[in-house]
């Protein structure tokens, strides 16, 4: 069996390479960066360079479609945000894709549409409003600091505006194209929830804190928890929907213990990384061949140089800041496939090359070629 793994930039791409490998696979990794993360890695077998999806999503797939058919590919599986291109062009692939239907996904990715999904079920979203227009936001700048404001289509918290002064609200710009969200905050321990589902059914489901993160965005420390709720709120997902393949929430949990779910992200998230000590049974699990639910082992993962990058100029000096680093297993190594560790910097010197060429920064840059949203998909047909 062959399987083609996009995104291949992301440490999850990594994780689903080796648990691919290892459960008997031949694994090809794709990516249009020259240089990605799990290009490195001996669980890839091989590599395949794609256009850019946002600036042709016909070329992409096309390139997807003609490499299934060419080296014989049983499953195409998304890691990043191309999983919306992936699924809106699903039906020009020659074999099995793991993700949902486009419309489903648009639903979930739009952090207005999801608030409301969630009216109804076991955890909720916060009081959200939908904001279209600049006059929307005249309403709540006498409340500005009872909110969080962020675009409806967004990554990594970069443009999020946590309880800001009313007078920052002038930077918000919100369109009926580009809209955005203010959503009531809560305060609370934050839960962050990944699981693979095949027909609505839940096969494998991992819950985390993500105790370190890179400024206010991407975690990459990751201790396990499993709440309840967070539970149930991926099984009303399933039942509602019927959804196929990953999808992660972002909850807080408040002092009386009670959830709410912040957004949903339709694709992988470090949340893999938990689940990745079964291979067999989390590939069983993606296809929705296992018995019951896989469940993660219960140790923390981390990115380790990311820790010491990002997090330990900030928390180096505690004592549980190294014991955190020290107990929790690296992400990106691992005995006998150590390659992947140095390619982060190539890969690093790549993106940077790219910010540069198109005066964006580091971490737009990094995502810039694959990101939706809700954007018009140009003609596949």
């Amino acid at each position: 069996m062959h399987v083609l793994i996009l995104g291949a930039r992301a440490p999850a791409c990594l994780e689903w390479a080796r648990v691919f490998d290892a459960a008997g696979w031949r694994v090809t990794v794709a990516d249009s960066l020259a240089w990605p993360l799990a290009r490195a890695s001996r669980a890839a077998h091989a590599f395949l360079r794609l256009p850019e999806p946002r600036r042709s999503p016909a070329r992409w797939i096309d390139a997807i479609a003609a490499a299934v058919r060419r080296e014989h590919i049983d499953l195409v599986l998304p890691t990043c945000e191309e999983a919306f291109y992936l699924s809106y062009g699903k039906d020009r692939i020659p074999c099995r894709v793991a993700t949902s239907d486009f419309d489903l996904m648009h639903r979930l990715h739009h952090k207005g549409w999801f608030a409301d999904m969630t009216r109804d079920w076991p955890v909720q979203a916060p009081p959200t409003r939908l904001l279209q227009s600049p006059d929307a936001l005249t309403p709540l700048h006498d409340s500005a600091r009872d909110w969080v404001f962020k675009p409806a289509y967004s990554r990594f918290a970069t443009q999020t505006l946590i309880r800001p002064e009313p007078h920052r609200l002038a930077e918000v710009r919100p369109t009926p194209d580009q809209p955005w969200v203010a959503q009531r905050f809560v305060a609370g321990r934050e839960h962050c929830s990944y699981s693979l589902l095949v027909d609505g059914r839940v096969t494998a489901h991992a819950c985390y804190h993500p105790r370190y993160r890179v400024g206010g965005g991407s975690g990459i420390w990751f201790e396990p928890t499993d709440p309840a709720p967070v539970r149930a709120l991926v099984e009303r997902l399933g039942r509602d929907t019927g959804y196929t393949g990953q999808v992660a929430f972002d909850v807080i949990e408040d002092d009386d213990g009670r959830c709410h779910v912040l957004e949903c992200n339709p694709r992988a998230t470090s949340g893999v990384h938990l689940l990745g000590a079964r291979p067999d049974a989390l590939v069983a699990a993606l296809l929705g061949e296992g018995d019951g639910v896989l469940a993660s082992d219960g140790a923390p993962r981390s990115v380790a140089l990311a820790m010491l990058l990002f997090a330990a100029p900030r928390h180096g000096f505690t004592r549980r800041f190294w014991r955190d680093y020290g107990v929790a297993a690296d992400v990106v190594t691992r005995p006998g496939d150590r390659a992947p560790l140095p390619a982060q910097w190539l890969g690093l010197v790549e993106v940077a090359g790219r910010a540069l060429t198109r005066r964006v920064g580091l971490l737009p840059a990094a995502t810039a070629d694959i990101e939706w949203d809700g954007h018009p998909m140009e003609s596949m047909a």
